[in-house]
């Protein structure tokens, strides 16, 4: 089956500088455009974003951080928080960011596109309602979300987040609604200390968080068995209208800034299993790019997720192989603690 791809690109996302010696620098998406450029072209629809409007905005952030971002503007630097720089186009660059990923939403639910990949920075995935961090200064993905709620009347939304920095920002946005489950595989350990196997989710939200804690040596076959197991049992139970994917690069063995020691055959298994259970089954996907700070090991594990999306059968055979006791266990803990809940594993919804 040929699906269509949309990527989401724009020079202006370049422009978002942060200083020398920070991980989360513009040539990250340098190396995936000249990737794109040379390896896959006229292979994708290409999609230019446009800002997200503040009423968008304002979905997920408070007016009053609003106002801080857009004080920021042309302004030569400033710390948004002590890990979050913004200089004087980085303000345009958030809300193009934000704008991408829903400049993709739209190109989905118009049906031009059954996949889309939203290469944007900042990312997103740790953006508060009212603060920045790590390195993110608008929630993309939340924002995202809350808006195919509204435009698109969506009622089952499904985010996966593969960064290995846990999303604390899309989980506090939703972390008591269960129009949108939210599933982490992260190392616990590592920044921001958040996304604990108890971590549920609250009142009408208990059951739709998933965290699914990954020891720092955690490889391949671990992550691989572990999504294997579970996400196909969370697809069929929840029976989302939209995946979204927090597409985070840094679980890569030789980022900087990660604690696990996957490689790109990884992305190669993750990217051929969500194509399955997604639009290969008629359920638009989304994924915006989060972290993976190494240029090598992120260019060549975006290669392989696209590679997956593209091409029918990439990757199953990496999927399909992948057997370890520890990724086993790891399933069975996550279904023990939800298993009372009965969100995706049968019983009460």
């Amino acid at each position: 089956m040929d699906l269509s791809l949309g990527i989401v690109r724009d020079p202006e996302y370049l422009e978002h500088k942060t200083g020398l010696g920070h991980p989360e620098d513009p040539g990250r998406l340098t190396s995936l455009y000249q990737m794109l450029d040379q390896e896959f072209g006229g292979r994708f629809l290409a999609l230019a974003p446009t800002p997200a409007s503040l009423e968008q905005i304002e979905l997920v952030h408070s007016p009053a951080y609003v106002q801080l971002v857009l004080s920021t503007a042309r302004r030569a630097f400033t710390n948004l928080t002590s890990d979050t720089p913004s200089s004087a186009h980085s303000c345009q660059a958030a809300w193009l960011a934000a704008g991408g990923c829903l400049k993709a939403l739209e190109a989905l639910m118009a049906g031009q596109c059954a996949m889309c990949l939203a290469l944007v920075r900042p990312p997103g995935h740790h953006a508060l309602s009212g603060q920045a961090g790590g390195f993110c200064i608008f929630n993309n993905l939340a924002i995202t979300a809350r808006w195919a709620r509204r435009a698109f009347g969506l009622k089952r939304i499904l985010i996966i987040d593969w960064d290995v920095h846990h999303g604390n920002g899309i989980q506090e946005a939703f972390y008591r609604e269960r129009e949108v489950f939210y599933l982490s595989s992260h190392y616990y350990q590592a920044y921001p200390h958040s996304g604990d196997w108890e971590e549920v989710g609250l009142g009408g939200g208990a059951g739709y968080t998933l965290n699914l804690c990954l020891p720092g040596d955690a490889g391949d076959d671990d992550v691989l068995h572990l999504y294997r197991e579970i996400l196909p049992q969370v697809v069929e139970g929840y029976d989302p209208q939209l995946i979204m994917v927090a597409a985070g690069y840094d679980a890569h063995k030789d980022d900087p800034l990660g604690n696990t020691q996957l490689t790109e055959r990884a992305f190669a298994g993750l990217g051929s299993l969500v194509r399955r259970l997604g639009p290969a089954k008629g359920i638009p996907l989304l994924l915006a790019l989060e972290g993976g700070y190494s240029h090598e090991a992120l260019t060549s594990s975006v290669r392989q997720s696209l590679l997956a999306l593209l091409n029918p059968g990439y990757g199953e055979d990496i999927l399909a192989q992948a057997d370890s006791f520890r990724g086993r266990a790891l399933a069975n803990k996550a279904r023990h603690i939800h298993g009372p809940y009965g969100v995706w594993m049968g019983g009460m919804m």
